[in-house]
């Protein structure tokens, strides 16, 4: 969000009013929770965060963590930090972090790890000051974020991003190549190249958890990990939509704009769910709930604050089960803001796109300047003026999102505010559409194929910003299975013969295209050649033949016996025709009436006048192949 001269100038006024408070500088996060055997090690000391072994607990107890600090975990086993600003990270089971940076001093933040070994989930808030840096460094790859919540992991010595939502650049520090993702897509730096891939449980610790399963096959191509990745994929998404359906929770909002840095949070979930901010769960026994959350007083700007959910006897499947926004204008009292409260969205983000298939932005705005202009912009779309059709400074404005919309493939939806009075304000609104539903999924993928000479070249449509799996079948038998996002052109070598071919393309919502063709494909045979039996091609067959009773032609019958041979198994099928040719008749043969290679075929001879037998056999391979054989009879 960028804010007008005026914010700025107010701003700076509460600063002067919050005073020394501003000046703290905070250099330490809080241990707010930790399960299993965590340690930290500092300055060569190791001390512990929770430990089930009683000679552990002689150990000095951390409650707090530190630049230069090692935190530990074992299997089964996870902490979570809380950062001064109201950001957290959670270092998954057998994990080893190194913080190399963590100090927070007037609204500059900077906080920077290293993820040795296994996961570390985040929460981070984002960040009003430009100056402010949050780097997890992985491997040889470091993630920038601002705003932004997901995972970083090393797996196998590759690195992985996994954004639920938010931004995240992901620089590959050998290569000296950076790429972008956002949220519901997971990047994995595989060889000298980046794996992304668009994935519903992106963010997911169980995500990390397949991936560092499917990585330690150390054979599997790109695109293997791709097709392996997204059936986990289906499998982590399917178990927290059940999860989904078991936990309804009403969490009381807060207000738009809070002064102080400690709020407590209300809510009523399902009896049975376990539900909390950063630190210990709280279960549910159908009433209401209270959960405090604090953040630094210096730390001026938006807060979100996710809460998370788990049923009774599976705390390790968690969902997030509500997202609460505020504005924390500082120590002052919200009467003195009046008139200067900062554009502010108030819906749940990122903003989630199914069924129905429309993307839905709410907020407040300063109603004080009746000739301001707000506006929601979504790609190519821009609202009217939301203002005179917006009630006491708050909107709600709706976009159609689909394929067949052509937006579906927008990361953010973006928010204006202009007034002569309070100057411009910003917003950018993380935008995720589940392009799974087929409200949103619209249009089915389209194929075309051309075959020739043995391949078959297939174009494949209308997936662009979708992921489409193409299988191949020969005869009803599948051959393989290629997922892509987007449009591309690629061959298919065919198999040898004639077979029935099926060419089908699915998309994520189901839509599908399938096209059945028989196709032949018999590459050319060097070695295939007419082999006459009882004589060589050419050589004259001399035959003595008693002259027939007084009456009767001179013309008789012989059989002419001949091989094709140098066919692959000396199949026949190969052959397309054979043309048997002698005086004034053409004997014409179909290959696929033949049941060997060897032909057995009677032909007229007649005595006293020589005879040639022209043989031309045509192969499928376009070859043709030609012999004779002459008769004479006496």
């Amino acid at each position: 969000m960028s804010f007008s001269r005026f914010f700025k100038l107010l701003t700076a006024l509460l600063a002067i009013l919050v005073g020394v408070s501003f000046a703290a500088k905070v250099q330490s996060g809080k241990v707010n929770y930790a399960v299993g055997e965590v340690f930290l090690h500092r300055s060569g000391v190791k001390q512990v965060i929770k430990s089930s072994d009683p000679d552990m607990n002689k150990l000095k107890k951390a409650k707090n963590v530190k630049e230069g600090d090692n935190i530990e975990t074992l299997l089964e086993s996870e902490v979570i930090i809380g950062l001064p600003d109201g950001s957290s990270f959670n270092v998954q089971e057998n994990t080893i972090v190194a913080i190399t940076k963590l100090s927070f001093e007037d609204g500059e933040n900077n906080f920077i790890t290293e993820v040795k070994r296994g996961s570390m989930k985040f929460d981070v808030q984002k960040q009003a000051n430009s100056k402010s840096k949050f780097k997890f460094k992985t491997g040889t790859a470091t993630a920038a974020i601002r705003g932004t919540s997901g995972f970083i992991a090393l797996s196998k010595n590759h690195p992985i991003a996994s954004l639920f939502e938010g931004r995240l650049d992901f620089i590959n520090e050998k290569r000296n190549k950076t790429i972008s993702i956002t949220g519901g897509q997971t990047i994995i730096s595989y060889q000298d190249d980046f794996i992304v891939m668009d994935l519903e449980s992106s963010g997911n610790a169980k995500l990390f958890a397949a991936l560092d399963s499917i990585l330690a096959d150390t054979t599997l191509s790109a695109d293997a990990i791709r097709k392996a990745a997204a059936e986990k994929d289906k499998q982590i998404s399917k178990s927290q939509n059940d999860l989904k359906s078991k936990i309804q929770c009403d969490i009381t909002a807060l207000p738009d704009v809070v002064t102080s840095p400690k709020q407590t949070i209300t809510a009523k979930c399902t009896e049975g769910t376990h539900i909390r901010i950063f630190d210990n769960p709280v279960r549910s026994d159908g009433n209401e709930i209270k959960l405090d959350v604090e953040w630094a007083p210096s730390t001026i700007g938006q807060k979100k604050i996710p809460l998370t959910c788990f049923f009774d006897g599976d705390s390790a499947n968690t969902i997030q089960c509500g997202l609460l926004t505020t504005y924390y204008a500082g120590t002052t009292d919200v009467a003195d803001l009046k008139g200067a409260i900062p554009l502010t969205i108030t819906s749940l983000t990122p903003i989630e796109v199914c069924d129905p298939a429309m993307a839905t932005v709410e907020g407040i705005f300063d109603p004080s300047d009746n000739n301001a202009t707000l506006t929601v912009s979504l790609g190519k779309y821009t609202s009217q003026n939301l203002v005179p059709l917006s009630v006491n400074g708050k909107f709600s404005h709706s976009i159609p999102v689909s394929d067949k919309d052509g937006n579906w493939n927008e990361k953010s939806i973006h928010v204006s505010y202009q007034s002569a009075q309070n100057g411009k304000q910003e917003a950018e609104i993380p935008l995720k559409v589940n392009k799974s539903c087929k409200a949103v999924n619209l249009l089915p993928p389209v194929v075309g194929i051309y075959a020739n000479k043995c391949k078959a070249i297939l174009a494949l449509g209308q997936t662009k910003g979708d992921k489409a799996i193409y299988t191949l079948s020969v005869d009803n038998v599948p051959q393989k299975d290629i997922y892509f996002d987007t449009d591309r052109k690629f061959t298919d070598n065919l198999v040898r013969g004639t077979h029935i071919y099926k060419f089908h393309v699915e998309d994520l919502a189901g839509n599908k295209v399938e096209i059945n063709k028989k196709l032949e494909c018999y590459p050319p045979l060097k070695t295939a050649k007419i082999v006459l039996a009882g004589g060589s091609t050419g050589e004259t067959v001399r035959l003595r033949v008693p002259p027939p009773p007084r009456g009767l032609s001179n013309t008789f019958y012989r059989q002419l016996s001949f091989s094709v041979t140098g066919l692959p198994q000396n199949d026949p099928d190969y052959i397309k025709e054979i043309k048997i040719s002698m005086p004034g008749k053409t004997i014409l043969l179909r290959g696929s009436d033949l049941l060997s290679n060897r032909i057995d075929q009677q032909i007229e001879l007649t005595r006293g006048k020589p005879t040639t037998i022209n043989i031309t056999v045509k192969l499928k391979s376009e070859e043709i192949l030609t012999a004779q054989q002459p008769y004479e009879v006496r």
